[in-house]
């Protein structure tokens, strides 16, 4: 694996430095003021959600056993329904957002409700998010289990599964943890391409 697809999760990072941080409870109105921001961020992070998939599955693009088969379905599963979920919590309450900053003023309430129901919907935040944070979880965790079987450095497992956090991605967890992958592909390409980064001997069959 290339170090450069490290430059995918450290993108994602200093874009993710940008997050609003809105009230879960109120999103129209902690957003009101900055629906431009929450745009960006989320069009750019739906983006790079494909991204970072695929680089978990360059990352263990020819390594053998259940593990890494684990880790190729589980990343799928995270593009899918995190890719989905962001779309729905992200651009849509961005564009709505917008939308009712234009409304008038006796229609805001209606708008900021729909906004609302949008983002409390078990469709959308509880069913379509949570199996995509689930599917990350599952992918890093599996490939630190395949690339420690494979006679990785420690480092690199041990990274991977700091990285699990990103599932949360707003800062500062959702940056750290992609701090966290982007080290380990460095790691682990070194190990890969047979730099002298010490690697765990692998045990006797």
């Amino acid at each position: 694996m290339r170090a450069w697809w490290a430059a995918v999760p450290l993108t994602w990072a200093a874009l993710l430095v940008f997050h609003p941080a809105p009230d879960p409870g109120d999103m129209y109105g902690s957003l009101r003021d900055e629906p431009g921001r929450w745009l960006v961020v989320h069009v750019g992070t739906l983006f790079f959600i494909g991204l970072v998939g695929g680089a978990v599955l360059r990352l263990v693009a020819g390594l053998p056993g259940p593990a890494a088969m684990v880790s190729r379905v589980a990343a799928l599963a995270f593009m899918v329904f995190y890719g989905a979920g962001e779309a729905i919590n992200g651009i849509a309450v961005g564009v709505l957002v917008r939308h009712a900053n234009d409304a008038p003023e006796g229609d805001r309430d209606a708008v900021a409700r729909a906004i609302q129901a949008l983002v409390d919907d078990f469709l959308s935040d509880d069913l379509a998010a949570t199996i995509g944070a689930i599917g990350w979880a599952v992918a890093v965790l599996a490939a630190a289990a395949a690339v420690w079987q494979a006679g990785a450095h420690p480092a690199v497992p041990i990274l991977l599964v700091a990285s699990s956090v990103i599932l949360m991605h707003a800062p500062p967890i959702g940056p750290i943890g992609l701090l966290c992958f982007a080290a380990a592909i460095v790691v682990w390409a070194r190990v890969r391409s047979g730099a002298p980064t010490p690697a765990r001997s692998r045990p006797d069959r």
